[in-house]
């Protein structure tokens, strides 16, 4: 049965996604920390739900950057056998591993990206086609060890919080691969978004498992309303972003992450 107090997570799921889309990172990590915060949900229960909302936020980008020919499927066929193996792996050590652990990576992970806005002045990874316009040349590049090292251990964080492998992802086809910004965003999107489809059906099955029916409605009660803030906000942050003071709009979302860092490393103690 639907739980109709938690109607707020629509207009919740709009703020956070039109934060996520101008940030160009993924909805997960910002979704698990208030679930933890703010609901109280067993951090488990929150980085599934993160991980399950996210594959809906993303869905779009792939639909419209497949339509354009701008995902480079050479540079997928080279990580994927490596992303969603590591995904599995992931979800599973989330389960092994005590509750502390996963929250001390997510609150880790959360000043990384505090400090990439704060500090380094970090570049968007646009998730959305409508950033890129047109697509660019597609190549047949040929990755490095490091970078499917890397995207193996992206692979992994998303499996056990939710988040990680497009913060990898960007660093290694910006930086290391030196892709156009279209590719780059395209191959991103498409490499989280099965990962995220296969974790998201792997903590389903975990949870079926554990047969708790209170798990069930708790966790389609706030799909029901997220999923469609999610939609509706990330084109909101499409909008925003062409509007909004770059300067401005990065330091407000580095100090905003570095704030959800500190609190949620206070949920350890």
């Amino acid at each position: 049965m639907i739980d109709t107090s938690l109607w707020f997570l629509f207009p919740v799921g709009i703020g956070i996604a039109t934060i996520a889309m101008m940030a160009g990172i993924g909805g997960a990590v910002l979704f698990a920390p208030f679930f933890m915060l703010v609901l109280k949900l067993d951090p488990l229960l929150a980085l599934g739900a993160g991980l399950v909302i996210e594959f809906f936020g993303f869905s779009s980008g792939v639909i419209g950057y497949w339509r354009r020919g701008a995902i480079n499927f050479h540079i997928v066929k080279q990580l994927i056998v490596l992303t969603v193996p590591a995904t599995v792996v992931g979800v599973v050590l989330g389960r092994i591993f005590p509750a502390f652990v996963l929250q001390s990576l997510l609150a880790l992970l959360l000043f990384y990206l505090a400090y990439q806005f704060l500090l380094r002045g970090k570049e968007c990874l646009p998730k959305h086609p409508k950033h890129t316009g047109a697509s660019a040349e597609l190549k047949k590049e040929a990755t490095s060890v490091a970078t499917r090292i890397t995207s193996f251990f992206g692979g992994l964080s998303i499996g056990m919080i939710s988040a990680g492998l497009g913060e990898l992802n960007e660093y290694n086809f910006l930086q290391r691969m030196k892709l156009p910004v279209a590719t780059a965003s395209a191959t991103s999107v498409f490499l989280v978004a099965m990962s995220a489809t296969i974790g998201s059906i792997f903590h389903a099955y975990f949870f079926f498992q554990e047969g708790n029916p209170t798990v069930f409605s708790r966790i389609l009660s706030l799909l029901v309303f997220t999923v469609p803030g999610v939609i509706t906000g990330a084109q909101f942050g499409v909008f925003l972003s062409g509007i909004i003071n770059v300067n401005v709009m990065g330091k407000f979302i580095g100090t905003l992450f570095g704030v959800l860092g500190i609190l949620t490393l206070f949920l350890i103690f």
